[in-house]
């Protein structure tokens, strides 16, 4: 299918996971090269660099939690689907559907709030060695679980067609 043949939401839905998929990689980079520095510090060099682990850390997180938004729009998160593939009945498999999309956007709705508290929090505090707000680190949650329902609804509303 080219890129003409998608519709607008599709289009958008692409763009969306593409650039998820981006920063996750950049973070992934970004994690590599700072343990590889840890590691020459310590052992080529004999110093210790803190900040090096603390910078690995964060950049885990961000790739971990946007890599999760692209693994949902993939759909090659972690599901249990042993109901649904056994359930034959088109009407009773649509239901089993709709009740997982129902209970997945309420575990979505739940930690988004739950994460936006926590935001709330983590502008207060500042990271131990790298002079960078803890708020910015645990913005990758809400983000993700933004782009999760986003990608979700795109998803509903657009079709079910997989990258």
């Amino acid at each position: 299918m080219t890129n003409k043949d998608l519709t607008s939401v599709e289009r958008a839905r692409r763009w969306l996971s593409l650039s998820l998929e981006t920063v996750a990689s950049l973070g992934f980079v970004v994690m590599c090269i700072s343990v590889i520095l840890q590691v020459m510090f310590r052992y080529v060099l004999q110093v210790v660099a803190p900040w090096t682990e603390e910078l690995a850390r964060f950049a885990c997180i961000w790739a971990v939690f946007l890599g999760a938004a692209v693994c949902f729009d993939e759909q090659a998160h972690i599901k249990i689907d042993f109901l649904i593939t056994r359930v034959t009945c088109g009407t009773a498999r649509q239901l089993l559907l709709i009740v997982n999309i129902l209970v997945t956007s309420t575990f979505i709705l739940s930690a988004f709030y739950g994460s936006i508290l926590l935001l709330g929090v983590g502008w207060a505090d500042t990271a131990t060695t790298i002079p960078v707000q803890m708020g910015v680190v645990y913005l990758a949650l809400p983000i993700a679980l933004g782009a999760i329902a986003v990608l979700g609804a795109l998803r509903l509303f657009g079709g079910t067609s997989s990258r």
